[in-house]
C-alpha cells in the first residue's frame, strides 16, 4: 500500500514538473526571414547569420526570398502573418510599399525588426543594420583623400551608380554621397560626370558603365551604392582597356566588402569598400526576436532613432577599409553583444 501511494505521489509531481515547463524543453521559436533578394551575396551572408543564431537560440529559422518584387515580398509576410510566426524579420525591398506588410503584423500581433533597410510606417521593435547616410559620407570622404593623394588635376570628374529605387538603402547612401560631393560640386572642384541608377546589380553595373564610356572617357572616380554595381563598372572599364586603379587609373569606391569586393581591394583594382556586417545583422534579428519574446527585453534606453525612419536603431559595425582580409572577417563575421 505504501509502495503503492509512493509511485503515484511520484507520477503526480512528474506531471506537474512537466506541466510547468521544468523538465519539458523550451519549444522553439519561429522566425520568418524576409530577404529582398537571394541573388546577391550580401544578403546571402545576413541569412547565414540568422541561421547560426536560429542554431544557438532554438529558433526554427525560415527563409523567404522576395526576387527583389514589392508585391512577392508583401504577399510572403502577410502569409507568414497568417501562418503565426513568432516574429518577422523583414529586410524590406521598398521603404514605402512594404509598410502595408508591416502593419499586417502589426494587427497580427507579430513583432517586427527590420534588417538592413527599414520602412517609413508601422510598428518596428528595431531597425538593425548600418546607418547607410554616414557610412555613405565616410566613403565618399575618403574617396577626395585618395583623389587629393595622387594629386589628380581639378575638377576631378566622379561617376555616382545607386541602388534600387525606393530602397532605403539606396536612397540613405546617395544622400551620404552628395552631402560630401555637392559643396565640391559647387564650387566645381568635382564634376560629377554621371549619377545614375544601376540597381545593385553586377550587369547592370557594366551596362551603365559601358553607356557612359560611349559618351566620354574621361573619368577620374566611381563611388558606388553597393560592391555588386561596382565591379559591374569595373568589368565596363577594363572591358574599355582604362586603367583602374593608384596612382593613375580609374579609382572605384565599393559599398558593402563582399568577397569579390575585399579580393579586389587586395589586387589593387578597388581603391577600398565600405565594410558592413550583414552576418550581424541577420544574428542579431534572430537573438533580439529570442530575448524580446523570452525574456521581455526591448531597446535599451538611449537607444538612438534613425533620422531617415524613425525607427529605434541598433547600429551594426561599419567601416572603410583597404587591403586588411583579417579585419574585415573581424568587422562583418564575428557578432559583437546585443545592446543591452
Amino acid at each position: 500500500m505504501k509502495k503503492g501511494l509512493l509511485i503515484l505521489l511520484s507520477m503526480v509531481l512528474i506531471l506537474t514538473l512537466s506541466a510547468s515547463g521544468v523538465m519539458a524543453e523550451v519549444k522553439p521559436l519561429r522566425a520568418a526571414v524576409m530577404v529582398c533578394n537571394m541573388a546577391h551575396p550580401f544578403f546571402m551572408a545576413m541569412v547565414d547569420g540568422a541561421k547560426d543564431a536560429g542554431k544557438k537560440f532554438n529558433v526554427e529559422v525560415t527563409i523567404y526570398d522576395g526576387r527583389g518584387d514589392p508585391e512577392v515580398q508583401t504577399r510572403q509576410t502577410e502569409d507568414a502573418v497568417v501562418m503565426k510566426f513568432d516574429t518577422i524579420l523583414l529586410n524590406p525591398i521598398d521603404v514605402e510599399a512594404l509598410v502595408v506588410a508591416v502593419k499586417a503584423a502589426n494587427r497580427g500581433g507579430i513583432p517586427v525588426f527590420t534588417l538592413d533597410r527599414d520602412v517609413i510606417g508601422g510598428e518596428r521593435v528595431a531597425y538593425i543594420g548600418t546607418d547607410n547616410v554616414k557610412a555613405a559620407e565616410e566613403g565618399a570622404k575618403s574617396l577626395i583623400r585618395f583623389l587629393a593623394t595622387v594629386k589628380r588635376p581639378k575638377p576631378w570628374r566622379i561617376v555616382h551608380l545607386w541602388g534600387t529605387p525606393g530602397a532605403s538603402s539606396a536612397i540613405e547612401r546617395s544622400k551620404g554621397v552628395h552631402n560630401i560631393l555637392d559643396p565640391l560640386i559647387k564650387t566645381r572642384d568635382i564634376e560629377l560626370v554621371a549619377d545614375l541608377t544601376a540597381n545593385f546589380d553586377r550587369a547592370t553595373g557594366m551596362k551603365v558603365m559601358e553607356d557612359i564610356l560611349a559618351t566620354t572617357r574621361k573619368i577620374d572616380a566611381v563611388i558606388t551604392g553597393n560592391d555588386e554595381m561596382a565591379l559591374g563598372a569595373l568589368e565596363g572599364l577594363k572591358a574599355a582597356g582604362l586603367k583602374v586603379g593608384l596612382p593613375g587609373g580609374v579609382l572605384i569606391f565599393g559599398f558593402d566588402a563582399i568577397d569579390d569586393a575585399v579580393k579586389a581591394v587586395e589586387r589593387g583594382d578597388f581603391v577600398a569598400t565600405v565594410a558592413q556586417a550583414p552576418y550581424v545583422m541577420g544574428y542579431w534579428g534572430v537573438q533580439a526576436m529570442v530575448k524580446y519574446i523570452r525574456e521581455g527585453w526591448r531597446p535599451p534606453a538611449g537607444t538612438p532613432v534613425y533620422p531617415p525612419t524613425g525607427a529605434l536603431h541598433l547600429n551594426t559595425p561599419a567601416v572603410v577599409v583597404v587591403p586588411l582580409p583579417d579585419m574585415v572577417a573581424a568587422i562583418t563575421k564575428t557578432p559583437p553583444s546585443l545592446p543591452e
